[in-house]
């Protein structure tokens, strides 16, 4: 720390006696602190060579400015690097203090012995303790160049109880600080122009500046210098991150190998006990992870049904193998009972099925029945209908005690149940779906990623034959193969099958099947929805629909079709059938959701 002291007095004698502890025997001292204008600069360095502080406020610091009294405070610049011209300063920021500048004084020590650990004044000639206390108080401040350790200053005052002064030299109620960011230092070492530049131009010398010259020509080299920015940075106060330890995280020693062992407390291992592997991830667990805890508090009853139902068939999705309990069970004791049960994949062919340890569907085309399909079911969003969020949150929350749909799990083709996402090809009862799988080829190694032991094309046409379906059902046009004719804009079996045709089975070429194609038969049902009053004739459109399902402007198709208007200033409002139309909003995105996780999610 660096004190400007003013020369001025402010009222009161600056020569006060000095008081010692020695005339206060029980009491504190008392100080009368002198009016004196003292300015307090806190340097960013540990200071070991004065000079040197001092050359860093610049070649002519204007400490005077400092005592001013002014409405702005004044700032004092200050270099790291007094000696490169390239360096740029950084400015102090006024602080208002309210400190007090203590002078004490101690004496030297003299050399004199005592006993090694003892706490007893030292032995010695009290008259050349006189003399070194006259001689410490004649020489310079001691505070520089870290010559005043505490430790060292309160041993001398603990061995000179009676020797030592203290002064108060008057207060400190302004301070300059540093506590900005320096900028980025352009590094001029390896470029020759500038150091040409600080070797001629910057000493101001006419013999220098004579000496001083520039290459002529256009440089045509690599590696050209370019002439620094005035600023690399305008961040000039450091962002406070408030770095903390986690105060859920407790310190469980060192592991095997030395490391530390850090165990969350809010994590989720209270109800964590079986595994979540990936598709790819081998060998399948045997095993749940523990077997303490909640697992030891499971209902009997419970367990018993889901040991039941493993015997009987080894690989079941959530939604079915809860179908099979019977009896009132809390939403936590099914997962851990769950977990107990069998292990998950996280993607892959058997998704999110729970599959009884010890058994790999991986290894056996004959679990091939057990893979599962996921679909993006359509769900109320808060904000996006104007029910209220509670109703949402309600019809979103599943019970796993009611069992109001004991065969929800069961794809029938012809309605399905959206309390879950997945379901299984042993659970598939549509005739329909059937048919394809009894012709479908079987692959002589399992597809981890996509299609298990289905070929990729077979496994495309399923999926998008599920879907086609899911949307008709919701839109309530699902026809009949008994119907006779047939319904306009209502999805057939026998037009699924159609355009499934000309998508190949055996083909490990990545492909999607179009849902555009299997909805084609929808498009009057979208188009038609929003059917508005005709408008007069010189603001709308006349559209027609034939019966082999294209559209186009009246005129452009014969026969039989329905027309209906369309105001062209405000096409964004009917729902016409376009290629961009989004079927997908319907039911999801997608086939299959690859990036979700759980089917509880």
């Amino acid at each position: 720390m660096t004190l400007i002291q003013d020369s001025r007095n402010y009222g009161r004698p600056q020569d006060r006696p000095h008081v010692s502890y020695a005339s206060a025997a029980m009491s504190a001292p008392t100080f009368d602190v002198p009016e004196r204008k003292i300015v307090a600069v806190d340097h960013p360095y540990i200071l070991l060579n004065l000079e040197k502080g001092l050359q860093s406020f610049g070649p002519k610091p204007n400490f005077d400015k400092l005592l001013e009294d002014s409405q702005e405070p004044q700032a004092l610049p200050l270099w790291f690097r007094p000696g490169n011209p390239s360096s740029k300063p950084i400015v102090s920021h006024h602080a208002a203090t309210n400190n007090i500048l203590l002078k004490i004084t101690v004496p030297k020590r003299t050399g004199r012995k005592r006993k090694r650990g003892s706490n007893s004044p030292f032995s010695g000639d009290p008259e050349s303790l006189a003399a070194a206390t006259i001689a410490s108080q004649t020489n310079a401040v001691s505070s520089v160049a870290r010559q005043d350790r505490p430790r060292k200053i309160l041993r001398r005052l603990q061995d000179n109880p009676s020797q030592y002064h203290a002064e108060a030299v008057g207060m400190i109620r302004d301070s300059h600080r540093y506590r900005g960011l320096a900028d980025f230092q352009f590094a001029n070492t390896n470029m020759p122009f500038l150091r040409n530049v600080a070797e001629h131009l910057l000493p101001l010398d006419v013999s220098k500046l004579r000496q001083f010259k520039l290459e002529e020509g256009v440089a045509t080299n690599t590696s050209l210098e370019i002439i620094p920015p005035p600023h690399f940075t305008d961040k000039v106060i450091g962002f406070n991150y408030n770095y903390e330890q986690n105060p859920g995280i407790i310190d469980k020693g060192l592991d095997e190998e030395g490391e530390t062992r850090l165990i969350n407390r809010q994590g989720r291992n209270k109800f964590s006990y079986g595994h979540f592997i990936h598709h790819d991830a081998f060998p399948a667990p045997v095993s749940p992870t523990r077997m303490d805890g909640e697992a030891q508090k499971l209902p009997e009853s419970l367990m018993q049904q889901l040991h039941d139902a493993m015997k009987n068939r080894p690989i079941w999705t959530r939604r079915a193998i809860v179908n099979q309990v019977r009896g009132n069970y809390t939403e936590s004791v099914i997962k851990v009972a769950l977990q107990l049960m069998g292990y998950q994949f996280r993607g892959g062919p058997f998704r999110d099925a729970i599959v009884k340890y010890g058994i790999d569907p991986r290894h056996d085309p004959k679990y091939r029945q057990y893979q599962t399909l996921s679909f993006k079911l359509a769900k109320n969003l808060v904000g996006a209908t104007k029910v209220p969020w509670q109703t949402i949150r309600r019809g979103q929350v599943r019970s796993y005690t009611k069992n109001q749909n004991p065969t929800s799990h069961i794809w029938d083709g012809e309605s399905y149940s959206t309390d879950g996402k997945l379901w299984q090809i042993c659970d598939i009862t549509d005739p329909f779906i059937l048919d394809i799988i009894a012709n479908a080829p079987v692959r002589s190694e399992c597809d981890l990623s996509e299609s298990g032991w289905f070929q990729r094309g077979t496994w495309q046409k399923i999926k998008a034959a599920m879907k086609a379906k899911m949307i008709a059902i919701t839109k309530d046009r699902l026809g009949s193969e008994s119907d006779d004719p047939p319904k306009k804009g209502y999805i057939y079996n026998s037009f699924i099958a159609s355009r499934l045709a000309s998508y190949p089975d055996e083909s490990d070429k990545p492909f999607t099947v179009s849902l555009e194609g299997l909805l084609r038969p929808l498009q009057d049902l979208e188009s038609g929805r929003k059917r508005r009053r005709a408008p007069a004739l010189k603001d709308r459109t006349t559209v027609t629909t034939t019966q082999d399902g294209s559209v186009g402007p009246e005129g452009e198709h014969g026969g039989e079709s329905n027309q209906w208007f369309l105001e062209r200033n405000n096409n964004d409002d009917a729902e016409a059938f376009s290629p961009d139309r989004g079927w997908e909003k319907m039911v999801g995105s997608d086939v299959e959701d690859e990036d979700a996780i759980g089917e509880d999610d």
